[in-house]
């Protein structure tokens, strides 16, 4: 099929995209909606399946555990009635694998791809993708390496899924703006769950206050979830995106090659400069005046120190990481390279980054 003409697909796509019955706010930069965003683009015919909603919505009390049941029928209804070329999971975890196995069955013919953004170091994400792998096509998660094949198994096909960056849904040019109302941004879930960075463990309200001890005092901080300022969603959440000059982009592991949530999308896609480990390897595929790298706390503070008294510096950099990762990781190129590395039809000089994921 190498070098074939992709056609229009028929593409049902099973996930959480940019409304949920459940959240309190619009997840308005969901992954699964960037993705579906790519896919349409792309000229594909695409049907959304909230899958949560689906379960809320049949489910007792509005319970999702309650209504997967009716909605795994609903689920094999749909297909039935579309009758997809491509069946994509996205964080399927509520579809079992004897679901997959049925609907591969009744469905001849149909391929069935699952991609996921969780963390591998987390043994029930693991698990969970593994079981779902084994029943798949083709599985794409956010971290790369040669583990990936040792931990999913020899069968199927196995890729890195980047975090799609969205320009009609990354709005900010933050690399535009002289001054900005805050200089650093970080934004964290539970500052309790410790994090290794540069080999030591922190919790993340004890590391903001050690960079805001070394940093000068005039430097103004974006936090959310961290140092007792609110854990933020929807429009307060991409109004400290918009407004931020650089972003602290810090996992709970950094030796999972290319790992990253994807905050990392949110932050360089509304151009701010981003700094990350050095250890995670994002330097393989973008330079130093792309991104702040930093291989320890001391290197940390002195890049934020230059990069906050040096502005045009700051969006220089800005601009450059902004326009690599966005042409390289958008929405319609991350889809592209999805649907057409399940099938088949990348040739070797397409998406040149793949050669830097080490996947066999």
């Amino acid at each position: 099929m190498k070098n074939a003409i992709l056609p229009s697909l028929k593409i049902l796509h099973v996930g959480d995209f940019f409304h949920s019955l459940k959240k309190r706010s619009v997840s308005q930069l969901s992954v699964g909606g960037k993705l579906s965003n790519g896919l349409i683009r792309n000229g594909h015919h695409v049907i959304n399946f909230s899958y949560r909603d689906v379960s809320r919505a049949k489910g007792f009390f509005n319970s999702h555990y309650l209504g997967r049941h009716a909605m795994w029928r609903a689920l094999k209804n749909s297909i039935k009635s579309f009758s997809p070329d491509i069946l994509i999971l996205g964080h399927g975890y509520s579809i079992p694998p004897e679901i997959i196995t049925d609907i591969k069955d009744k469905n001849p013919g149909i391929i069935i791809i699952q991609w996921n953004i969780d963390a591998l170091f987390v043994e029930q994400n693991l698990k969970n993708i593994k079981e779902r792998h084994q029943v798949v096509d083709a599985s794409f998660i956010s971290t790369a390496g040669k583990q990936l094949r040792l931990l999913l198994g020899d069968r199927g096909i196995i890729g890195f899924l980047p975090n799609p960056v969205d320009m009609s849904v990354e709005r900010g040019r933050n690399f535009s703006v002289n001054a900005l109302p805050y200089d650093i941004f970080y934004s964290c879930g539970n500052p309790d769950r410790l994090r290794d960075i540069c080999g030591k463990k922190w919790q993340m309200d004890d590391f903001c206050s050690a960079l805001e001890k070394e940093l000068p005092q005039k430097t103004k901080f974006a936090y959310a979830g961290v140092k007792g300022h609110p854990y933020k969603s929807g429009v307060s959440y991409t109004h400290l995106l918009e407004n931020s000059a650089i972003g602290l982009n810090i996992s709970r592991k950094a030796d999972h090659y290319l790992y990253s949530s994807d905050r990392l999308a949110h932050m360089i896609g509304n151009g701010q400069l981003v700094a990350i480990e050095r250890q995670v390897g994002y330097d393989q595929i973008f330079s130093d005046d792309e991104m702040i790298f930093f291989n320890s706390f001391d290197e940390l503070i002195d890049k934020l120190k230059f990069y906050t008294n040096h502005t045009e510096v700051r969006q220089e950099c800005a601009r450059k990481g902004w326009e690599h990762y966005s042409q390289i990781f958008n929405e319609r190129n991350v889809a592209d390279y999805m649907i057409r590395e399940t099938l088949g039809l990348l040739r070797d000089d397409e998406y040149l980054w793949r050669c830097k994921t080490f996947i066999n």
